[in-house]
Parts: C-alpha cells; sequence; structure tokens
C-alpha cells in the first residue's frame, strides 16, 4: 500500500487559498479531504503558519465622531470600567483557564490522532508483507504439489501456513477498519476543540482589548 508523501507548506497554503477563494471554511478537516490524506498534525502545523500570514481584516469608515460624542462616550466607558473593575481580573483569569484548558483537550486529542495514524501505517505494511508472504506461500504450494506424492505432507503444512495467513489478514483488515473509525472520531473531535479553542482566544483577545482602552 503505498504511502502519501509528507504533506509541504506550500502545498497546503495553495489548497488553503483555494478553499477560501471558493468561499469554503478553512479547517484541517476540509484540508484533510482537500489534500486526499496526510497526517492531521502536520496539518495543523501548516494551517496555523497559513492563518498568521493572512492580512488582517481592517474596517475603514468615512463617517467622523464628533467631539462631543467621543467625550461622553470616552467618560460612559471610563465609569462602567470602574464600576466593573473588580470583576475583571476573575473574568481575565476564567478566560484565560478556559482557553488553556481547550487547548490541553485539542493536544491530547492530536495526540490520539498521531498515535492511530502511527498505527495505521504499522497495519497497512504488514498486511503487505502478509500478502507478500500468501503469494510465495502459494508458490511453494504449487510446486510441491506437482512433485512426488513423498511431499504430500509438506503440501499440507504448507496449505495450513496460507490459510492462518489468510485468517491474519482478515483480522488485521478489521482492525484497520476499526483504528480508522476511531481517527476519524478523534479528528472531529480534535477540530471541535481546535474551533471552541480558537473561539475563547478571540474573547479574551476582544476582553483584553476592551480593557486596554480604560
Amino acid at each position: 500500500m503505498a504511502r502519501r508523501r509528507a504533506i509541504e507548506a506550500d502545498e497546503l497554503f495553495e489548497t488553503a487559498n483555494r478553499l477560501q477563494a471558493e468561499g469554503k471554511d478553512v479547517t484541517a478537516v476540509a484540508l484533510l479531504d482537500a489534500l486526499g490524506g496526510g497526517s492531521l498534525r502536520t496539518i495543523y502545523k501548516h494551517l496555523e503558519a497559513w492563518q498568521q500570514r493572512r492580512p488582517p481584516v481592517t474596517v475603514s469608515t468615512t463617517d467622523e465622531i464628533p467631539g462631543i460624542v467621543q467625550a461622553a462616550f470616552a467618560n460612559a466607558w471610563r465609569l462602567a470600567t470602574q464600576e466593573a473593575g473588580r470583576q475583571v481580573v476573575a473574568v481575565k483569569e476564567k478566560a484565560a483557564e478556559e482557553v488553556a484548558a481547550a487547548n490541553k483537550q485539542f493536544q491530547d486529542a492530536l495526540d490520539v490522532v498521531g498515535k492511530l495514524e502511527s498505527e495505521s501505517e504499522a497495519d497497512a505494511q504488514q498486511i503487505e508483507d502478509l500478502k507478500a508472504k500468501i503469494v510465495e506461500l502459494e508458490v511453494t504450494l504449487q510446486k510441491s504439489q506437482t512433485e512426488s506424492a513423498t511431499h504430500g505432507a509438506t503440501a499440507e503444512q504448507l496449505n495450513h501456513q496460507v490459510k492462518s495467513q489468510e485468517s491474519e489478514l482478515e483480522r488485521l483488515h478489521k482492525e484497520i477498519d476499526k483504528e480508522r473509525s476511531e481517527r476519524d472520531t478523534a479528528i472531529k473531535e480534535a477540530s471541535e476543540l481546535r474551533g471552541f479553542s480558537d473561539g475563547l482566544k478571540t474573547q479574551n483577545a476582544e476582553l483584553l482589548s476592551k480593557l486596554g482602552r480604560k
């Protein structure tokens, strides 16, 4: 079974730009499908670099707020932040804890995905080895069957080995199907956790930005 070559950063950037141009969400799962496979850990690493390279979205306005309105707003904001001052620290700490917890859960899920990917690759290689061994045994069995009857015991033994290897191959196929299901579940959970983490980071950044205006 041929393994997909490692995903390069430029390849992922190009795919991410294409998905964005098509109006699609640029997520790790979407990139995994668009790239036709690969390591989710590598995809997340390059995706974060791609997100950092994107130019920030700026909003410009031609309407100027009158000075008196600005002063009134600034005064109201100052009074509001003073009133809520005792709660600000607790809110900031809670937001930071939630972000840290979400990041920890995301990293744990990502580690599980990496482990499942490694196990899947190892099982795939073992299946290829078993297939090659089965072919070799079948060739040897056919050769043995054309020889003297004195080799009957050897042929029977080889036949038994072939059946044993076929049983092992079937077992491995079932294990890989199970691991793939577990990997898909882990990928989905990791993507949801990353989205939750990003949302918390955004909320925390907005809160810190507001607090900085005091």
